[in-house]
């Protein structure tokens, strides 16, 4: 969609709480509306509109919510503070996911266990490898990285993996 008009203003949300509220506006009359939590950006509208983006990207990218937590939030994903990081019920996990040349961590995620980290991260890979644009060239090297609350790397799903995983799911 190509953006024709942006709008920032104060709403509310249908639970009564106060939130940011940007409209991006294109051709033919579609929007998107992205509601936040309401932040302290005082008059600028930059901000909003370069947080409101980055909201819109993880939805397009990532989907559907994959665990309760994400489900039940918010998404006022600016603050993060983590109180109990692991015991026997699982423990928190940072996704880094390959953007381009560069890369992104989303927020810290609840995980039963670092097998189940892993298996989230094959997913993604493999729904990396399929939102590639056909002849934008091979693709080499690592697709998502795990690591713990401390940033310590736990693993790595390659390019390889994440083939091989999708042809055995197929």
């Amino acid at each position: 969609m190509q953006f024709l008009r942006t709008d920032v203003a104060p709403a509310t949300a249908p639970t009564g709480e106060p939130v940011l509220r940007v409209t991006f506006c294109g051709e033919g009359g579609d929007c998107v509306t992205v509601d936040m939590a309401r932040v302290d950006m005082g008059n600028d509208e930059a901000a909003a509109v370069k947080r409101a983006r980055a909201i819109l990207v993880q939805t397009a990218t990532f989907g559907m919510a994959v665990n309760e937590y994400d489900a039940n939030s918010n998404g006022n994903f600016d603050e993060v503070n983590v109180i109990a990081a692991n015991d026997e019920n699982g423990g928190v996990y940072i996704f880094e996911y390959r953007d381009g040349e560069g890369s992104r961590q989303v927020p810290p995620s609840w995980m039963p266990s670092l097998e189940a980290a892993r298996e989230e991260a094959i997913r993604s890979a493999i729904d990396l490898l399929e939102d590639l644009q056909p002849g934008a060239g091979v693709l080499s090297g690592w697709l998502v990285r795990v690591r713990d609350e401390n940033g310590e790397l736990l693993c790595i799903i390659d390019v390889q993996e994440a083939e091989t995983a999708r042809q055995k799911s197929q």
